[in-house]
């Protein structure tokens, strides 16, 4: 005996059977059986091609769907889905035809779900520590429910550092983290300035504090002169025009 998940989303114990065995298959030759679950696996393919969607989908019906047997090359015609994104919950307007004919159409309420892994704390994590990948697992957890604004395990968090104690199993979320500064107020650094052709390296003083990417003001220590850059590491902006 295995156990597995089932339809209504409790674990129960099902027999360990092939799946080959257990399929529903049609008696009328040229014909296949159009189950729930056959069903719930083209929307959920429909679904991600449609918004673009990562990690894995899984749709489950939320009312009762009646097998019916259609022909082997039965295509699936989305239609609508209110509200028009991926979303947790969802009402779709399908049709299915075949050779241009059609067989049916409905409107039926899904549950939908996003897979997706995400960054685990493997050990105690203070504040202020920076982030590197060998200080997280991943685990698959769902982006449209309990998952919602959790960091991807794959996510690229150079600069970034934490910014609150955590503790080992604590699924990382964006609101954990923060930049760390890497100019500081009257910091004096380099200044590269290029475009046009032409290229120019100078020395300049932050006028405030900035993290990776943002832009600064920085004081031409010769000129006075002050214009933005943007900030690339601890000791170095650039200036584009």
């Amino acid at each position: 005996v295995r156990t597995a998940v089932t339809r209504s989303g409790f674990i129960s114990s099902v027999p360990s059977i092939p799946r080959s065995y257990t399929a529903s298959i049609s008696q009328v030759e040229g014909l296949v059986t159009l189950d729930a679950e056959l069903l719930e696996k083209k929307i959920a393919s429909v679904l991600s091609h449609r918004y673009q969607a990562f990690g894995h989908i899984l749709v489950r019906l939320s009312r009762e769907w009646k097998s019916l047997n259609v022909p082997m090359n039965w295509k699936f015609e989305f239609q609508q889905s209110i509200p028009d994104e991926l979303s947790s919950n969802a009402f779709l307007r399908f049709s299915i035809s075949s050779d241009g004919e059609d067989i049916g159409e409905w409107g039926y309420p899904v549950k939908c779900s996003q897979m997706v892994d995400v960054a685990v704390a493997k050990v105690p994590l203070n504040r202020g520590n920076l982030i590197t990948p060998d200080l997280f697992s991943s685990s698959a957890m769902d982006a449209l429910g309990s998952g919602a604004n959790c960091v991807l395990s794959d996510a690229r968090l150079n600069g970034y550092q934490v910014a609150s104690n955590l503790k080992p199993g604590t699924v990382l979320k964006w609101n954990h983290l923060s930049k760390v500064t890497l100019v500081r107020k009257g910091q004096v650094v380099n200044v590269f300035a290029s475009g046009k052709g032409i290229f120019v390296e100078m020395k300049g003083q932050a006028m405030e504090d900035g993290v990776e990417g943002s832009f600064v003001r920085i004081r031409n220590i010769s000129s006075k002169r002050e214009f933005q850059a943007k900030v690339l590491n601890e000791n170095s902006v650039k200036v584009y025009f």
